[in-house]
């Protein structure tokens, strides 16, 4: 795969995980999803600077695939963040009120601040919808230029690579419906 115009030194994923995801409320009810065996071979690696971060939303029920999945895409896992969220959720056992984002570096990636503790409380907004609160943390955290991938919503300073937003980086293999002029230069 050919390199983009700039790599990038942070990238955030959240994959459509296939994993556990029974019952009538799941996120197969929402949008398609991935097996594990396909998220881990997507190139993220050729996307990336040489040092540089991901960052990858997982659930409780995906935590442990998470760890496989950051080291399939040349990253070594570092920290758990946790985002809080203050209402009852799913579970089989118990009710989860928490999702959690693995931090992974790949080469020695800087870290811009140290400071940061490995939680937010923030509000739910809806199925998959994540904090916008993490995003200032992330960029807080680790150097741009940033992408993200199974994006949802455009974030101003980032790139972004998703079904249902017009994507401005091309995975082979791997196609969205819509591009941007820069996705298909």
């Amino acid at each position: 795969m050919k390199k983009p115009d700039e790599s990038y030194n942070t990238i955030v994923a959240d994959p459509p995980w296939d994993i556990n995801q029974s019952g009538n409320y799941g996120a197969i009810h929402h949008y398609d999803l991935m097996t594990l065996a396909r998220i881990k071979a997507m190139p993220v690696c050729d996307l990336c600077a040489e040092n540089s971060h991901c960052w990858l939303w997982v659930t409780n029920g995906t935590l442990r695939y998470g760890f496989d999945v950051l080291e399939a895409w040349g990253f070594t896992p570092r920290s758990v963040f946790t985002w809080v969220k203050p209402r009852l959720g799913l579970g089989m056992y118990l009710r989860n009120a928490t999702e959690h984002v693995l931090l992974g570096t790949r080469g020695k990636a800087p870290v811009l601040c140290n400071a940061q503790p490995n939680w937010l409380f923030a509000p739910f907004q809806g199925h998959s919808h994540k904090p916008e609160e993490l995003y200032p943390i992330i960029e807080r955290v680790s150097p741009g230029p940033y992408l993200e991938l199974f994006a949802r919503r455009r974030r101003h300073g980032w790139d972004a690579w998703g079904d249902e937003i017009d994507s401005d980086v091309m995975i082979p293999g791997y196609p969205v419906p819509v591009y941007s002029k820069r996705g298909v230069s």
